[in-house]
């Protein structure tokens, strides 16, 4: 099967060691003879689109054009860039992120966060993660069986400017996917669990309070159906509707 891709980075919010960013490096070889991985050096699930200052980032060879990185997703895709590589990639690849991510996910996500750096920059991106996936490969067999045939369809049908295409494996057997479905973003969380920390004043965040049930078409309701859901995320977040509504005010 051909190479459609000249350059890939792949990149993740989960780390370098993660199950997800290595099958995903092992699908980017499928797609291209020239791969580069930088990842964080540590886990960054939940860190959005932040981004480090006022400290110095650390980018560090681990071979075969490989690399960690002591910031962010979006450190990842902006130092790679600029440091690492001798020119940008032309695909840039995230994931596969321990977890789905959909409904109001998607704005706390460092998977999303890379894919949307790399979409900034003019260099088209696609987010990949596998519903309950998490510390065990097997779990992750939805996306290692058709993570290559999803980015090739997307490939074809081409990706627009400043869009991030947004893809969620569901939990079941390879054979058991149905295919792939455009979904709209699901509307989930009504809550989060704060739980206490290890000492007086400190806490943490438990368990999102999610709705269990699903808005017909959205991303979470078409992975309970056994498809692959594929959502097209836009960099202007603009409420059009609510914009229109607003009326120039002089003084």
């Amino acid at each position: 099967m051909n190479k459609p891709v000249g350059r890939i980075l792949v990149s993740n919010d989960d780390g370098l060691d993660a199950i997800g960013i290595e099958i995903l490096e092992a699908v980017a070889d499928q797609l291209s003879d020239d791969v580069w991985v930088i990842a964080p050096a540590q886990n960054r699930s939940g860190a959005s689109r932040s981004i480090t200052l006022h400290r110095d980032v650390m980018i560090e060879p681990q071979g075969n054009n490989r690399f960690t990185c002591s910031g962010m997703p979006s450190d990842c895709v902006i130092f790679g860039m600029s440091k690492v590589l001798d020119r940008k990639p032309d695909l840039v690849l995230s994931g596969i992120n321990a977890g789905m991510n959909v409904a109001d996910d998607v704005l706390y996500s460092g998977t999303i966060a890379a894919a949307m750096e790399a979409s900034l920059m003019g260099v088209p991106a696609i987010a990949l993660s596998q519903r309950n996936g998490r510390t065990e490969r097997s779990q992750f067999a939805a996306a290692q069986a058709h993570a290559e045939t999803v980015i090739r369809h997307l490939l074809e049908a081409g990706i627009p400017e400043r869009t991030v295409m947004n893809v969620n494996f569901p939990p079941v057997a390879p054979d058991d996917v149905k295919g792939i479905m455009p979904a709209s973003l699901d509307r989930h969380k009504f809550g989060d669990q704060v739980i206490d920390g290890a000492v007086p004043n400190s806490y943490r965040l438990g368990p999102l309070m999610a709705r269990e049930e699903t808005i017909p078409g959205s991303d979470r309701a078409v992975m309970d159906d056994g498809w692959i859901s594929l959502t097209a995320l836009g960099m202007d977040i603009t409420a059009a509707a609510a914009q229109a509504n607003l009326a120039k005010v002089g003084f």
